[in-house]
């Protein structure tokens, strides 16, 4: 029973009519009670003093935090001390990549820039060396054809003098009624010239020999002979 039931029960007491037995019962019990209620409020006490004694582990943690906390956490100037030295880091190796990527850049650049004047040296050269070939073969060619054309002329001109030379052979005159005559004939076509001399010679009635020579522009001779047999 509670100190409240207590209170209710002694207002309770007062309203009704009060009998002297059940007040001495009542009374008992009310002084039991309290004695119960002081020695629960003594242990509650108790257990309360007990307990401040010792702090709880949320406790405990709660300081130990507050310890390291205190341990490492950085002033405001240690904070911006730590962002400078970041900053100037980072500086550092921008600047430092930077340097890098422009120093190769620049020997990149150089590089390329011999290769292309190497290339372009080599293709004036190569340049001038087919230039070269090229004039060296038509050279060569204008020489071979200068010697054709020589062959050409020299070959049309000796075929020319040897059709001149046939034609002064083949009019060369005969008489025909002797056993011996003998005769001369010019000969040109085109460039060509020759003059012929030739004679024939009747060994029997039925056989004539004929022959004649010739000699042409072309410092060449030309010689020709036959012979007739009639029946």
């Amino acid at each position: 029973m509670t100190f409240l039931s207590i209170v209710s029960l002694s207002s309770a007491t007062l309203a009704a009519p009060i009998h002297f037995s059940t007040l001495l019962m009542d009374s008992a019990m009310t002084l039991y009670e309290l004695q119960e209620f002081g020695k629960e409020i003594k242990q509650h006490l108790a257990e309360k003093e007990q307990k401040s004694k010792f702090k709880t582990f949320d406790e405990l943690l709660l300081e130990q935090l507050k310890k390291v906390d205190k341990s490492f956490t950085p002033t405001m100037s240690e904070v911006d001390e730590n962002i400078k030295q970041s900053i100037e880091n980072n500086n550092h190796y921008i600047n430092a990549q930077l340097s890098m990527y422009s120093h190769n850049s620049e020997k990149k650049w150089l590089l390329l820039k011999r290769k292309h004047h190497k290339a372009q040296t080599d293709n004036l050269n190569q340049f001038a060396n087919l230039h070269q070939s090229i004039d060296k073969t038509q050279n060569i060619n204008n020489t071979r054809f200068t010697k054709l054309d020589k062959k050409i002329d020299k070959t049309a001109k000796q075929a020319n003098s040897g059709i001149a030379s046939v034609a002064a052979m083949s009019n060369i005159p005969y008489t025909m009624n002797t056993r011996f005559s003998a005769g001369v004939g010019l000969g040109h076509y085109h460039d060509g010239h020759a003059i012929a001399a030739g004679a024939q010679y009747q060994v029997k009635e039925n056989i004539n020999l004929r022959s004649s020579i010739s000699w042409n522009n072309s410092d060449r001779a030309v010689v020709g002979a036959g012979i007739a047999i009639g029946w």
